[in-house]
């Protein structure tokens, strides 16, 4: 019942003797002026009406002199009052498909009319207008079996109609003009159960890579480049290594983090090599990515495929876990949910104006109940009909924490032992600090698990100071470096648990090691450079927490030195095969530490007290650049040596010892005492207790 009016000054006699009426079909309702505002060439009135305003009635206000305007709806969507008015709980938003009947229904509270355009399979168009329910939303059920019918909404927000695509659509054409309304029974059947996983992220290798950069280089014969299904192909590098879906499960990896598969802006999916984009631009959340499908005008193309790559990544032995995005979209003008509810999806400042922390120009009000709603019931849809086994919140800090663990619980009713993680960064939000999904808020989110930057930088270095890390041959302190690999969580430091530490070195953000080292390096020798890779790629494997591989980084991946290279070309982004082949000895470390973190599980400790109890610094610790811990395992003890300089170092022991990692492969070499004069991890077992 408040209504703001603007009013240009140079058209106005006498602001104070102003008078203003609201029409609503043919009755006249007079509004109260409350407060006048000077705005400069404008004038301010704030009126009040004595009766409530229904959201999807047509009003008109005039002035004294029958001067006209609409009455538009504005914040009011952003009161507590809608909020409560409008919560629609039910979860059957969208085109529900029966071969008798298809039920379209459309939550758009502010809207006046709602149509559908349906355009049949030989190209008949018709429009039918859909009916005002309760709370908001538009239904309408037609008869008959609309399978592979192309459609999309028409709305009326104020005078008149916009075009609209189904926020909750889950098939598309190509370059999303239209969506389709398909039979899930005619999608791919899943034939492999998933493989076996303990739940507990420490027991996780997680290897991130983006379809198109992991299969297009142009030097592999690869039939279905830059596709889903591409990745199925194990077409063999120049020396014979395989690649693809076969080189990961030899890698030894359990869990394969696809960067967007959703469907995203900046491609054009009709001509796939004129455009390049990383696709953190959501564009339809439900609707799998037409870059990557064989026919992106396939309504089930996309579908099939992708549901296909991830039931044969099951079959290899591998999980999967999904990038999401659902902090912000593509283009806020002509998202679903904006057009349907203008200025509700989003966050606003005091002003009225959008927030842009995220740097893309908007920011999703996840906080808001219809939008933590959509959140959950997308990641519901990919957990439930994908068979996924984990989610990567793309700046999570931007959501809140109820969305993020109600995301989680969602995720383990699907799979009790599908896994949730993101990058918990401090980011200046306009909602409430305490409940931001941050790493400052890791108390609330103890099952979730946070990207550890610290990590990174203290390991590699830091891009933003341009210094070396321990790993990259800088000076470091070693109770940083003890605590950092031994889980980032002993008294608090980063974390509650081991579970939370995503340890990494590299990502697809910022420059690649290899890059970095170069760019504030530029005068080491490369084989340094290639040792102290390998010292970085053996830390993130060898510490407690949860292992993380950036697609290429175990044979020391280039982008050219290009730090942000999200639309770079694919001469920029390809995983270039030929480095695996210059670079095998890598690939074989990474392997070897791989099948030592799985075989013993004193470097996959989940609970932080066993870890204090049983990991120290040793008493063989010399003055050097080199870490010695002692940990105890449950039939074994080891040494983990961590040297990062070239200076030739023996450790001798009081007992006889085997050597099972020499800072290159996993070797079996009985001893009493240890040299070694290269950076690298050094992994000596005790025995049997």
């Amino acid at each position: 019942n408040k209504v703001t009016i603007i009013y240009p000054k140079e058209k106005l006699l006498n602001k104070t003797s102003k008078k203003f009426t609201i029409l609503v079909e043919y009755e006249t309702l007079e509004l109260t002026i409350k407060e006048t505002h000077d705005l400069g060439k404008e004038v301010k009135y704030i009126c009040t009406i004595p009766e409530s305003l229904q959201l999807n009635v047509s009003y008109a206000v005039l002035d004294e002199k029958g001067k006209r305007s609409e009455l538009r709806v504005g914040s009011i969507v952003r009161t507590d009052l809608f909020e409560m008015l409008y919560y629609y709980s039910r979860d059957d938003l969208g085109a529900r498909y029966t071969h008798e009947a298809t039920t379209f229904k459309v939550w758009s509270p502010t809207a006046k009319e709602v149509e559908v355009e349906l355009i049949s399979p030989c190209g008949t168009v018709s429009y039918h207008d859909l009916d005002p329910k309760p709370r908001g939303v538009w239904e309408l059920k037609l008869d008959g079996d609309l399978d592979c019918y192309k459609y999309r909404f028409r709305v009326r927000i104020n005078s008149s109609f916009d075009t609209v695509l189904d926020p909750y659509a889950i098939a598309s054409d190509a370059n999303c003009n239209y969506n389709y309304i398909i039979d899930r029974d005619k999608l791919y059947k899943f034939k492999y159960p998933k493989p076996e996983f303990s739940g507990r992220p420490v027991d996780a290798v997680i290897y991130e890579l983006h379809i198109r950069d992991y299969t297009i280089d142009k030097a592999i014969n690869n039939p279905l480049r830059g596709k889903f299904l591409g990745l199925l192909e194990n077409c063999p590098t120049p020396d014979g290594h395989p690649t693809g879906l076969q080189y990961l499960k030899e890698l030894g990896v359990t869990h394969i983090q696809l960067q967007p598969i959703y469907d995203f802006g900046s491609v054009d999916e009709l001509d796939p090599d004129r455009l390049y984009n990383w696709g953190y631009d959501p564009v339809q959340y439900n609707v799998p990515e037409g870059w990557y499908s064989t026919d992106p005008n396939d309504p089930y193309k996309r579908l099939n495929e992708l549901r296909m790559l991830i039931d044969e990544i099951h079959h290899a032995g591998m999980r999967v876990t999904m990038d999401v995005v659902y902090n912000h979209v593509y283009d806020s003008d002509t998202f679903p949910f904006n057009k349907l509810v203008p200025g509700y999806f989003f966050r606003y400042d005091e002003r009225g104006i959008p927030t842009n922390v995220s740097g893309c120009g908007n920011d999703v009000a996840s906080e808001k109940r219809m939008c933590h709603k959509f959140i959950l019931d997308s990641v519901r849809y990919w957990a439930r009909n994908f068979n996924l086994d984990g989610f990567r919140f793309d700046l999570m800090g931007l959501l809140d924490v109820d969305t993020m663990n109600e995301a989680l619980m969602i995720m383990k009713n699907a799979d009790p032992n599908g896994i949730v993680y993101g990058e918990g960064w401090n980011m200046p939000s306009n909602i409430p600090d305490e409940i931001k999904s941050n790493m400052n808020n890791y108390m609330l989110m103890p099952n979730i698990g946070f990207f550890n930057d610290k990590f990174r930088d203290l390991l590699k270095g830091s891009q933003w100071n341009k210094t070396l890390g321990f790993a990259s041959g800088g000076k470091t302190s070693y109770l940083d470096i003890l605590y950092l690999v031994t889980g980032s969580s002993i008294d608090n430091y980063l974390f509650d648990s081991p579970n939370q530490s995503i340890n990494y070195v590299e990502c697809h953000d910022n420059f690649t090691y290899r890059d970095f080292v170069t760019e504030v390096a530029p005068n080491m020798p490369e084989y340094v450079m290639k040792d102290y890779a390998k010292l970085a790629l053996s830390m993130v494997l060898v510490s407690q927490g949860v292992p993380f591989i950036h697609a290429g980084q175990e044979f020391f991946r280039t982008k050219q030195g290009v730090e942000n290279s999200y639309k770079s070309p694919d001469e920029i982004n390809t995983v270039y095969w030929s480095l695996a082949d210059e670079n095998w000895d890598m690939v074989e470390m990474v392997k070897d530490l791989i099948s030592i973190r799985k075989e013993y599980n004193i470097f996959r400790q989940y609970r932080k007290s066993v870890i204090k109890a049983n990991i120290k610094i040793s008493s063989k610790l010399n003055d050097s650049n080199t870490l010695v811990t002692y940990g105890k395992g449950v039939d074994e003890a080891f040494y983990v040596i961590f040297k990062n300089d070239y200076i030739h170092e023996t450790i001798t022991f009081d007992q006889s010892m085997t050597l099972i990692f020499n800072g290159r492969r996993r070797v079996s070499e009985v001893c009493d005492s240890v040299s070694f004069d290269k950076p690298g991890v050094y992994i000596v077992l005790k025995g049997s207790n």
